[in-house]
């Protein structure tokens, strides 16, 4: 879908001009208007999916977010000369629900890069330039590989559909108590090859190493691979054009920045909620329910009355994370032969290294301004817990991005102008170690109401953005069909 670029940043105008009402809608307090019947803690695609499909129920809510924008980790920077890219590098992949929002609220989208990306192995670059993953596969494994690779594919993905149908059954059951690199190389026997071209092209989406999630979580991220492999979506003008514009939808009165929940209390035919604003006034919402969003571990900063169950808290502990960092890099744009082939880009590459998945940065928006062109980087497991750590400096990692670098394309540090870095939470994306999964009790048990509290976000579902739409779909409908009764 192409649009001129002055349209789009009309576009972009007026949704940043919905945001500063939003900000200015967080000096209004709640306690002016009747309550409302559900309170939603966090404005990240969780929250905002969450409201949209209650105001759509015709119920009322209000979302209260502790930072001082919506969106969560859906956010797009803005360099000078209309040039943007990606902080979060969320994908929307298709049978995602959000793109049905994005569609009914009419949010330009654009078809980006299918589940496969070019890889570095052992030191070789595999560019991807073919028509379909398994072209490019064919590219990558020799045809006995090739075989054998198909072969496997097929049977894990028969045996995601019977992990989905009853993960209890002995035939699957024990794929929970083993991880999905012994699983891999123990049990499936793949070679050497094979097995490298599976753990590269999917460590990026639970951003961990392999042997550290259980071989029921690697096989459920490995059905956006199987087969032809899944389409992915990218909004026109950047993500947050696309959250932007469900926040426009819900109404800046019903969205209150800079609050962050701190007491969440169970009462007899509702709940009430404590939030503190950055001048440390206390700000108290009642409500039928409340709804949590935000990532499991940051219930740990929540005092809940009566407090949560503890199957609950065993959920919260024992899951892990995987890690990432972002790094917007601005070159000239004579870089762009370097990754270029033919006039076609081979972007994305996943390098397996500290360079990370490496994207193009400018947005599809705008034009390339005073000869640059852009980078975009998601690093991801033990390199980005590393970028992240407040122990070394950003020269550092400065230092270490160069020198890789320059391995990868030698010659390309002279092109580089500037970088620009952004530093997440260690636990940015859910994982499930050995003896846990995301279908296991415990899982399950994040996924019901205690009382009339309700806990949604990708953290109790997947890795990924459409598990934050499908706790959105699980919620409402829970809600409704209680108030149905």
């Amino acid at each position: 879908m192409k649009k001129s670029a002055k349209m789009l940043w009309s576009t972009m105008l007026a949704l940043v001009l919905a945001t500063i009402q939003l900000t200015a809608s967080s000096n209004v307090l709640a306690a002016q208007t009747p309550d409302p019947d559900v309170i939603i803690v966090g404005a990240g695609l969780a929250g905002l999916s969450t409201a949209y499909r209650l105001k759509k129920a015709g119920k009322t809510f209000v979302i209260l977010e502790m930072s001082s924008h919506i969106g969560g980790r859906i956010r797009t920077a803005s360099y000078t000369d209309k040039v943007s890219a990606e902080v979060g590098l969320e994908e929307f992949w298709d049978g995602n629900p959000t793109l049905e929002i994005f569609k009914e609220l009419k949010v330009p989208m654009e078809k980006s890069a299918t589940s496969f990306s070019s890889i570095i192995s052992e030191g070789k670059l595999y560019p991807f330039t073919q028509d379909t993953n398994m072209q490019f596969l064919a590219s990558v494994l020799n045809a006995k590989e090739m075989e054998e690779y198909k072969k496997w594919d097929s049977e894990t993905a028969d045996i995601y559909k019977k992990i989905k149908a009853d993960p209890k059954d002995k035939a699957v059951a024990f794929l929970k108590e083993v991880s999905f690199q012994e699983w891999i190389v123990n049990t499936c026997k793949l070679s050497k090859k094979v097995q490298e071209v599976i753990r590269i092209e999917s460590e990026p989406e639970y951003g961990t190493h392999w042997d550290r999630i259980s071989a029921m979580d690697g096989i459920a991220e490995w059905h956006i691979f199987s087969g032809e492999g899944t389409g992915s979506s990218h909004v026109i003008g950047g993500n947050h054009v696309g959250a932007l514009a469900i926040a426009k939808h819900l109404g800046s009165k019903n969205v209150v920045l800079n609050r962050q929940v701190t007491n969440i209390k169970s009462l007899e035919n509702g709940v009430e909620v404590t939030a503190t604003d950055p001048d440390f006034k206390q700000h108290s919402y009642k409500a039928k329910y409340v709804v949590t969003t935000p990532p499991l571990y940051r219930l740990n900063e929540i005092q809940f009355d009566p407090a949560l169950s503890k199957e609950r808290v065993e959920a919260i502990q024992t899951q892990t994370w995987g890690a990432y960092f972002t790094a917007h890099i601005i070159l000239d744009a004579k870089a762009e032969s370097f990754w270029k082939q033919k006039g076609e880009s081979i972007l994305p590459i996943l390098s397996s290294g500290p360079l990370g998945v490496i994207y193009e940065g400018n947005s599809s928006s705008g034009k390339k301004v005073n000869q640059n062109t852009m980078l975009n980087l998601l690093v991801t497991g033990d390199d980005a817990e590393v970028f992240n750590a407040r122990t070394g400096s950003m020269d550092d990692v400065r230092a270490v991005l160069l020198k890789n670098f320059e391995l990868l394309w030698p010659g390309i540090g002279k092109h580089i102008k500037k970088m620009v870095f952004y530093r997440y939470h260690p636990r940015a994306i859910a994982s499930w170690p050995v003896g846990r999964s995301r279908f296991d009790d415990l899982s399950e048990s994040m996924r019901k109401p205690q009382g009339r509290v309700y806990f949604g976000g990708d953290f109790t579902e997947n890795t990924h953005s459409d598990g934050a739409a499908a706790s959105a779909i699980r919620i409402v409908k829970d809600i409704l069909e209680r108030e149905k009764k």
